[in-house]
Order: structure tokens, then C-alpha cells, then sequence
């Protein structure tokens, strides 16, 4: 058989129940136990105080997270619509653009037409104004030749009819000339 051990065998050796020694060790241990209650409630409050500055600080952030992403959405479509506008009104001065070029060729090519018809007019007129100054020459010399005779009626209305012709032809040479200066001037001057 094993040892076994009554308390009477303790008593002689080592401190009894209820002895001073285990009053003191009771108390410590109460105190301990109290102390460790009172680290454990502690710790509890920190956690708790903790969890809820957690909680604060992550709402925060995440409330300025999405107040950022609106703010950043917000500029994007206004930037977006700015330039949606300005491409519009791009295209659109382009289409303007192309349009009056198109009709400033064809005013062109018109005007062009224009002063070949004049130039051709010219022509003509000044060989009218030689055929009428050949003529004048002819008469005159005959005049002069039949003994100092004043101009007959006819030959007055010719003379008419050349210095007619010669104003004609000085205003289709003008109408001539300031269609040539449009061609030449770049567009929107004239």
C-alpha cells in the first residue's frame, strides 16, 4: 500500500487549517483574485473604447472616401461636358468653315467667268474703238482734204458713239480690274 497521510500526521509537520499563515494566504489570494477582476474589466473598457474609436475613425474615413469619389465624379462629368461642348462647337465651326470655303470656290470660279466675259467685252470694244478711230482718220483726212468743211451730223453721232464706247470700256476694264482684286484677296477681306 501507498503512503496515506491523515491530519494528524500534517499537523505535526506543517501549518494548520485556519492558522494566521492561511489567513494571509487567503487574503492574497483574494486580492489577486480582485486585482486579475479588476485587469480583466479594464482591459474590457480599452477594448470596448477601442472598438468604438476603431468604428469612429473607419466610418470617417470611409464617409471622406465616398465624399472624395462624388466630389472626383462630379468634376469628371463637368470636365466631360466641357469638353463634349467645346468638340461640338469645333465640329460645328468646322462645318461652317468647309461650307463658306465651298462657296467662296464656286464665287470664285463664277467670278472667274465673270472676267473672261468682261475681258472678252474688252476686246471687242477696243476693236470697235480702232475700227472707229481708223475710220475717224479717214474721215478727218477727207475733211481736211475737201477744203476745211464743218463735221457733218453723222460724223457727229459717231463721235458720240466713240466717246460712248470709250467710257464703256473704261468701266468694264474698272468692273474687270476690282473682280481680279477679289480673286486675289484672301477670303473675308473683301
Amino acid at each position: 500500500m501507498s503512503n496515506v497521510h491523515t491530519l494528524k500526521d500534517i499537523k505535526d509537520r506543517g501549518h494548520r487549517l485556519g492558522s494566521t499563515y492561511e489567513q494571509e494566504l487567503e487574503k492574497k489570494l483574494k486580492i489577486a483574485i480582485d486585482f486579475n477582476s479588476e485587469i480583466t474589466d479594464f482591459n474590457e473598457k480599452l477594448q470596448a473604447e477601442n472598438s468604438d474609436q476603431l468604428i469612429a475613425s473607419s466610418t470617417k474615413v470611409g464617409s471622406q472616401l465616398i465624399s472624395e469619389r462624388k466630389s472626383h465624379s462630379e468634376r469628371q462629368r463637368e470636365l466631360e461636358a466641357k469638353y463634349t461642348a467645346e468638340i461640338k462647337l469645333l465640329k460645328s465651326e468646322i462645318k461652317t468653315l468647309k461650307r463658306k470655303a465651298t462657296l467662296a470656290q464656286k464665287a470664285s470660279s463664277a467670278d472667274k467667268v465673270q472676267i473672261l466675259s468682261l475681258e472678252t467685252k474688252i476686246r471687242e470694244l477696243e476693236g470697235k474703238l480702232e475700227d472707229i478711230d481708223l475710220e475717224r482718220t479717214y474721215h478727218d483726212l477727207d475733211a481736211t482734204g475737201g477744203g476745211g468743211r464743218r463735221a457733218s451730223p453723222n460724223k457727229l453721232i459717231r463721235l458720240k458713239e466713240i466717246d460712248s464706247l470709250r467710257l464703256e470700256l473704261e468701266r468694264v476694264k474698272e468692273d474687270r480690274n476690282s473682280k481680279e482684286y477679289t480673286i486675289e484677296c484672301p477670303s473675308g477681306t473683301s
